[in-house]
């Protein structure tokens, strides 16, 4: 008699585990976006802001 090991997911285990999976993924996805978001886009407009300042700066020094 050739049974597996692990029985087949059926019922409550199949239940539960596609609502894990999926609770897994939205709360992921949400706190990808509040990172990305609220953290690194505002830091990064920050840096690319300074960097542009500084070569304003340098080009007004150039041209005079």
């Amino acid at each position: 008699m050739a049974s597996t090991a692990i029985k087949p997911i059926t019922g409550m285990l199949r239940r539960n585990l596609i609502l894990d999976i999926g609770l897994a993924l939205g709360v992921g996805f949400a706190f990808g976006n509040a990172y990305w978001y609220g953290y690194h886009m505002p830091r990064t407009n920050k840096r690319d802001n300074y960097y542009k300042k500084l070569e304003d700066e340098r080009a007004a020094r150039t041209q005079v």
